[in-house]
């Protein structure tokens, strides 16, 4: 007889008491399937109108009332959400309507980046304007629209 022949008839060899012994936790399907939706909704509106006679009418109707709590309180958040969205830049980033723009972004290409990609080229004589400034307190070759001439 082979190690696991072996092993195995002793695992049948176990004590009466051991055999009877099983635990029941309860969890025995008792009512209609959760895809049955017309006869969950007759459990569940059972719970507001009549008196349940046993624990296992009482578990089967809230069993039933669950199926449409859940479905209830989901379709509220996603209206919710929907309808008045939060003003979180992360809700903006990541909702389901950026997702259209990343898509159509991704696949057409996007608009040019917010920061510089080079350096910025200017034809501003800056220490010459910084001599004028210093020198005079003024600006002479430009008029401004707030000098003291005008006042």
């Amino acid at each position: 007889m082979s190690l696991l022949a072996a092993a195995r008839q002793a695992s049948f060899r176990a004590s009466p008491a051991v055999r009877i012994a099983r635990r029941g936790l309860g969890d025995t399907v008792a009512g209609p399937p959760v895809t049955n939706i017309p006869a969950n909704l007759k459990h569940a509106t059972n719970f507001f109108t009549k008196t349940p006679m046993s624990y296992v009418e009482f578990k089967q109707q809230c069993v039933s009332l669950r199926i449409f709590a859940f479905a209830g309180v989901t379709t509220g958040c996603v209206l919710s959400l929907m309808f008045d969205p939060p003003k979180s830049s992360y809700w903006v980033r990541y909702s389901p309507i950026y997702a259209v723009s990343y898509i159509k972004n991704a696949v057409m290409g996007s608009a040019p980046p917010l920061f510089l990609t080079a350096k910025a080229e200017h034809v501003t004589n800056v220490p010459a304007v910084a001599t004028e400034l210093v020198t005079t307190r003024r600006l002479i070759s430009g008029a401004g629209s707030d000098s003291d001439e005008e006042h």
